[in-house]
Parts: C-alpha cells; structure tokens; sequence
C-alpha cells in the first residue's frame, strides 16, 4: 500500500494537462502567462479535479505530453515535455510506503532549485533490475542510506512547496533502468537524469523509464 493513509479510498486516473487546459478556459484565465505555475494556484486546479469526478485522490502523467501544463517553465528550453514518471496527487504529509523489499541507495535534495526533484529518494527493488525515484518529499525522511525496506514500511512523506521543488504536492515516483542508473552513477552523470524527455525519444524513454504503476498498489 503506497499510501497507508488512503487504503479503501477512492482514486482515478487523470490527465492533467487535458484537465488544465479545460481549468484556464473555464476560469478565463487564459490571457494570463501559466497561472498553473504557481504552485497554489495548480493545487487549486487539481483539488477542482478531484471535486469533479469524486475522487479523494488521483495519479497519472506516464509518457504524457504535458505541453500545456507547464509551458513558461524551465521544460521550454528543451521542448522535453514528455513526463517520465506518474504523479501521485495527494496532500503534503502524505506518509508514503515501500510496494516491495528495496534499499536505499540514494538521498539528496537540490533546493532551491525551482522545478527540481525537492528532497528524493532513490531505491534498488530486491529482485528487479530496477531503481525507483521517490521525489518531492518531505524533508523529515524515515529512512537513511542502506536501509532495507520491507513491503509496507512507511519511508517517507510527500513534501510541501517550495521545499518539494515548488510544485503543487504530489508524489513523483520514476522507475529506473538498472543498466542506465549504474552507468549515471559510474560517470558521475546522475545530475543530468530529469522527469521529463523529449517527445523524440518517447521509445527508448519507454523502456528505460517502465511504467511504475504496474509495481505499486495503492
């Protein structure tokens, strides 16, 4: 149970960036440069979701194109606005839970950086050559480099902005090919792995990035 918190709660799929794109036309906010980066302003748009289709939580943003939604952001000066990873949208303090055994292999945080990973965590699942990213958390961690995580152990809580890289709260979990990250490691090269590529590279990025959803619950 990723979110120990919302067991027995109701949650769905949601493209955000369709959704915000109805949103700014809605609220005739569109002759306004993004209003949905300001991070109270995209809490706003995403707790409206939620109002919308009953849900108490939602999750969704693999290898979507999220073009609209973060246009005048620092994903501009690339075009890479296919997002990696699937986004948990659930209230900051969230505690967060380990799917499967994994270690702790990794702990940073690059604030202030704005649009960066916050504070994050990176695990090795135990029995899959995969790592996990685990971004925009809290700053009070659980856990601590070497650590095993058992199934269910709660490690984390999502953060707050502008500590969690001054996005909305939410959850951004990223899987990892095992090849590619031991390579990043080895050539000191972790720094350029982002949450986002470019629409080019949609294939590739699809099998070095694998959807997460298929190995968490919820």
């Amino acid at each position: 149970m990723l979110f120990p918190a919302f067991k027995n709660k109701i949650s769905g799929y949601v493209n955000l960036d369709t959704e915000a794109q109805k949103w700014v036309q809605e609220h005739d906010l569109s002759i306004i440069p993004n209003p949905l980066l300001d991070p109270d302003t995209c809490q706003q748009m995403v707790s409206n979701v939620h109002k919308k289709y009953n849900l108490d939580f939602s999750y969704g943003g693999w290898l979507e194109d999220r073009s609209f939604l973060w246009k005048g952001s620092y994903l501009d000066e690339t075009g890479g606005y296919i997002h990696l990873g699937v986004d948990f949208n659930v209230p900051e303090y969230t505690e967060v839970a380990s799917c499967f055994d994994a270690e702790v292999v990794r702990i940073d945080d690059d604030y202030p950086i704005e649009g960066g990973w916050g504070n994050r965590i990176i695990v090795k699942h135990a029995t899959l050559p995969l790592y996990f990213i685990y971004a925009h958390l809290d700053e009070d961690l659980i856990c601590k480099v070497g650590d095993i995580l058992v199934q269910g152990q709660v490690f984390a809580k999502v953060g707050k902005t502008p500590f969690n890289g001054k996005w909305f709260p939410h959850l951004h979990l990223q899987s990892v090919d095992s090849v590619l990250y031991e390579e990043l490691i080895r050539t000191n090269a972790l720094d350029t792995l982002d949450g986002y590529g470019l629409v080019a590279d949609v294939t590739k990025n699809s099998l070095l990035f694998k959807d997460p959803i298929p190995f968490v619950e919820w």
